[in-house]
């Protein structure tokens, strides 16, 4: 009998501890930023690329001061749903094919060794990341870990201009910018404005079908006009927003919540979830001036070096 082959270990260091600073003023909410991708790139010494779904195991939170009550802390992430993959995969598709394009006449291969297709999280986001704004993993005596190059992927295009419109690209929210000016583009609102959809009204039945001499021929009362006139005018519309589509400028247009709590004697935790692109939106808010939550993630092990992150 063959012997059973064995899992062979990948070393990884799947352990991410930062430490954010709640705002000046007591119980005012504040924003702060995660890309796991990037940090986890940092402390491994190696490539993982954002375009995956990065599961996180649990997530623990620690202060040594935070008196019970008017504290909070929350984990949002993009919305997992087919809107949300198909709109990164056309921003993915169209990096690559104009990347090919521009290069149809370079003889070999001369994008970056480490050249990744990356994106933000929304508008807000980008701001803080430009201002080198995001939290860094830090050791256990308060040193960030060293980072590398980890540049956002822009798309460059000639429209609404007589030279070359670069510009950036996130995935929740409103556009920022106008053609031939863009700053940043948001992929689920492009997404939106460039696909067909169902007609609204559906099927088209016209509003006299219940006054068809056919139709009439079992109507010994009133019932089957009752009954057509319900199938012609109840749910011809679909359950969701026609228009505007979940991610975009208008129909929640910022991350969603995966987890949320309350530190208790100084300490909270929070169960799994999976952050598309490994990007991760923390909400917090403490009773105390400048209080310092340290929040320690825990990745889980899984086949894509060491850690678990499927393909999008």
């Amino acid at each position: 009998m063959a012997a059973k082959k064995k899992h062979k270990h990948t070393p990884v260091n799947r352990f991410l501890r930062y430490e954010l600073t709640n705002s000046g003023t007591p119980v005012t909410e504040t924003s702060h930023y995660i890309d796991l991708g990037r940090d986890i790139s940092a402390m491994n010494r190696r490539l993982y690329r954002q375009g995956r779904d990065y599961h996180v195991k649990r997530i623990t939170v620690i202060s040594s001061n935070t008196p019970n009550g008017d504290n909070r802390i929350s984990f949002s992430v993009i919305p997992d749903t087919w809107v949300s993959r198909n709109a990164w995969k056309r921003g993915f598709e169209t990096w690559n094919k104009m990347n090919k394009v521009a290069t149809q006449q370079v003889s070999g291969d001369i994008s970056g060794t480490w050249a990744d297709f990356k994106v933000h999280l929304d508008i807000n986001s980008r701001t803080v990341y430009n201002a080198s704004g995001f939290l860094i993993p830090k050791d256990n005596g308060g040193n960030n870990v060293d980072l590398g190059e980890w540049r956002m992927s822009q798309l460059i295009t000639p429209d609404g201009t007589t030279a070359a419109d670069p510009f950036e690209i996130h995935m929740l929210g409103d556009h920022s910018g106008s053609a031939g000016a863009w700053n940043t583009v948001g992929l689920i609102k492009s997404y939106a404005e460039s696909r067909a959809t169902v007609h609204e009204a559906s099927p088209d039945v016209p509003n006299v079908a219940s006054d068809d001499p056919l139709v009439n021929v079992f109507d010994y009362g009133t019932t089957i006009d009752e009954v057509i006139d319900n199938l012609e005018s109840q749910n011809d519309y679909p359950p969701y927003q026609q228009d505007k589509y979940p991610g975009q400028d208008g129909n929640l247009p910022k991350p969603q919540v995966v987890q949320d709590t309350t530190l208790v004697d100084g300490r909270a935790t929070v169960g799994g979830f999976t952050a598309m692109c490994g990007l991760v939106e923390i909400e917090s808010k403490s009773p105390l001036a400048s209080d310092v939550f340290s929040v320690l993630v825990e990745l889980a092990p899984g086949k894509y070096r060491g850690l678990k992150a499927d393909v999008i």
